[in-house]
């Protein structure tokens, strides 16, 4: 048995759950989530099969009762178009609410993606825009243009980089054009002979130059000691990228914020070719 004394060194409640909180959410994304997701994926797939057999049960009951009763079924028309239309809105709430599972299961996965593979970059950000659109205020305020190159090609990454870089720079964006009147939102992918690239725009007043100056500066020298109200989550979200040798820019206008990078997709094949010419 170990008595415990009060500690001569007061300790604010504060500081004893910040200190608790960053514990939790240390196991949260590798190992809660995924026992949350598996125990979530059960019952909601056997809800999906029952409510398509009681669909199909219903559908036979009722035609059943259509030929054998026609006077009946003319009787209770009405009601037994209610359950007709009842039971085909449980299936697609179903349906619906497996789509927002599998959007959450798919941005939790990411995360936890630790291996090198190839990445079709529309299919990813077309994925955490599926995410994002659990933020209620970016699903409803804001008006969204969203264009995907479906023939990009695939360069070699890692999911979680690339997933937890551009939910920041995404987040990023999204705090602007919620600030801004215009409330608009921006997004498209794009190749050329070079590069997979990606271009988030968002409305908000132009950033002031010396913050953008700074975030050069900072990312130039990959420093993380900020001034003032410099966003550092997006100099984190850039300093990643930049390990994959992305070509970025940044631009501000009088309404619109830009952020482009551009992923060197032909790199390994420019090796392979160069390793079999020696």
């Amino acid at each position: 048995m170990i008595g415990m004394t009060k500690a001569n060194v007061s300790i604010a409640k504060n500081e004893i759950y910040g200190a608790l909180e960053k514990d939790f959410a240390a196991t949260f994304i590798e190992e809660l989530i995924p026992g949350i997701l598996h125990n979530f994926a059960n019952p909601l797939n056997g809800i999906m099969g029952r409510s398509k057999l009681l669909q199909r049960r219903i559908e036979e009951s009722l035609r059943k009762i259509e030929e054998m009763s026609p006077e009946t079924a003319t009787k209770m028309a009405d009601e037994l178009q209610r359950i007709r239309t009842d039971i085909r809105a449980v299936n697609q709430e179903s349906e619906s609410f497996f789509d927002m599972y599998k959007d959450v299961a798919g941005k939790f996965y990411a995360l936890a993606a630790k291996n090198e593979d190839r990445i079709n970059i529309s299919s990813l950000l077309a994925a955490e825009m599926r995410f994002v659109n659990f933020y209620l205020d970016f699903k409803h305020e804001i008006k969204k243009d969203i264009q995907w190159d479906k023939d990009i090609p695939d360069f070699k990454g890692n999911t979680a980089d690339l997933s937890l870089a551009f939910w920041r720079v995404i987040r990023f964006a999204m705090s602007r054009a919620l600030s801004s009147p215009l409330k608009e939102f921006y997004i498209k992918t794009e190749h050329d002979n070079e590069y997979a690239t990606v271009v988030i725009k968002s409305s908000g007043a132009a950033m002031p130059f010396m913050d953008l100056e700074t975030l050069k500066e900072k990312f130039n020298t990959a420093s993380l000691n900020l001034p003032g109200d410099t966003d550092k989550g997006l100099l984190l979200a850039l300093l990643l990228f930049d390990k994959y040798q992305a070509k970025i820019r940044i631009s501000s206008e009088e309404k619109f914020s830009t952020v482009s990078v551009g992923f060197p997709y032909r790199k390994e094949r420019i090796l392979r070719k160069k390793f079999k010419q020696l």
